[in-house]
């Protein structure tokens, strides 16, 4: 869990490319900036990801980020543009809470949701809040 650090988000590759880490909180400025690019290679067993409180506009990601991911939970990240639309493609994903997020955030959601379903993944739980 990390917070209140301030840090810009090209430090996060630092984090991304621990071997081991299988849960990441970003909480209350962690990270400092409005955009995240991530990188390809990082966070390979990153099951748990929470972002609360953030001054995120935009997340870049791609199909092979976060393989791994299980759970993904957003709380007040009310800048947040999209939820990447490349984790519908994520085959461990098994459930997403959003609360206190923009209304484009809960319509990405949405095209996650449908991109799981797609893939047979019905079961996926989406919470919303």
């Amino acid at each position: 869990t990390l917070s209140g650090f301030c840090l810009p988000w090209t430090e996060i590759s630092s984090i991304g490319n621990l071997p081991n880490l299988q849960v990441l909180k970003l909480l209350d400025d962690a990270f400092e900036g409005t955009t995240w690019d991530m990188n390809e290679g990082e966070f390979r067993n990153l099951s748990f990801l929470k972002l609360e409180r953030l001054q995120l506009l935009h997340w870049n990601a791609f199909e092979d980020h976060l393989p791994s991911l299980k759970t993904l939970v957003l709380v007040n990240c009310k800048k947040l543009v999209e939820i990447p639309p490349c984790l519908g493609d994520i085959p461990t994903l098994q459930s997403v809470e959003l609360r206190g997020c923009s209304h484009s955030c809960r319509c990405s959601l949405g095209v996650i949701k449908e991109r799981q379903i797609e893939m047979g993944n019905e079961e996926l739980a989406v919470t919303l809040g």
